[in-house]
């Protein structure tokens, strides 16, 4: 069983947003319009736990159990199941360092993970950083799963445009120790579903975070060429496509983006 997520979209659409390595946009097409965010905004949810723990608020190295339960916006509890459960996930009970929540929350997607950061950090802290980053078009309003805040209109969105400056940002922003860099840096080149990197050649380094849910499908990555162009972040929105063809389009348009980068 599988809890709600958000409505499949009734049109076809795709944007699209590349950055250089100093966060200037070298291509965009419709890369301000919001849309449904999927998992891409467990990038946002980093960015306040890396802050939240660079203030002195939260421990990285501190264990906790591990939990598929949590508060929903009506102040009762729910629970992940199904396709929101992460098999390779600790058992609840087990202890595991915020550390490896945050990493788990990147490179597998895990909803457990996501939530349990969000209820330690919370939905301000997420705001803050949104705020302080000027993402237009970004809203964390719920945790996944959360049944109760989709019945009171509560979303998350994000943008093209916002997805890239968040990546530019997590990897190579100012406001963020060299261990915060670090750390995100590893969990997103540890990604393993990625999209964008399936046409990357060999010896390109990538670190990425999709995103997914029936009827939209994301990917926005870090890619860079030691010998080549330097770092370039792309980020790249569909609504309205089936997954091969969703898959198709976003990597269609990074081969066309990332000459010499793709193979």
């Amino acid at each position: 069983m599988s809890l709600p997520t958000a409505a499949a979209p009734t049109e076809v659409r795709l944007a699209h947003c590349l950055l250089d390595a100093d966060g200037a946009v070298l291509s965009a097409s419709r890369a301000d319009e919001p849309f449904y965010a999927a998992s891409t905004i467990k990038l946002h949810v980093l960015l306040a736990v890396l802050r939240a723990a660079e203030q002195g608020e939260l421990d990285l190295d501190a264990e906790l159990p591990a939990t598929c339960t949590f508060t929903g916006a009506d102040g009762e509890e729910f629970t992940l199941s199904g396709d929101h459960l992460d098999p390779t996930h600790p058992e609840p009970g087990a202890p595991i360092a915020l550390r490896d929540l945050a990493t788990r929350m990147i490179d597998r997607s895990s909803n457990e993970a996501t939530d349990q950061l969000l209820e330690l950090v919370g939905l301000d802290a997420v705001a803050a950083v949104v705020g302080e980053l000027g993402l237009t078009a970004t809203r964390v309003e719920r945790l996944i799963g959360d049944a109760s805040a989709l019945e009171r209109g509560l979303t998350n969105e994000t943008s093209a445009a916002d997805l890239a400056r968040t990546m530019h940002h997590l990897v190579a922003g100012p406001g963020l120790s060299d261990d915060s860099h670090e750390l995100a840096l590893a969990a997103l080149h540890a990604q393993t579903i990625p999209i964008i990197a399936t046409v990357l050649r060999d010896g390109v380094r990538w670190g990425s975070k999709p995103g997914w849910v029936d009827g939209y499908r994301h990917d926005v990555a870090y890619v860079e060429d030691p010998a080549g162009a330097g770092r370039r972040i792309l980020a790249v929105m569909t609504a309205g496509l089936a997954e091969d063809e969703a898959d198709a389009r976003i990597t269609a348009l990074a081969t066309e983006l990332l000459p010499g980068l793709t193979a």
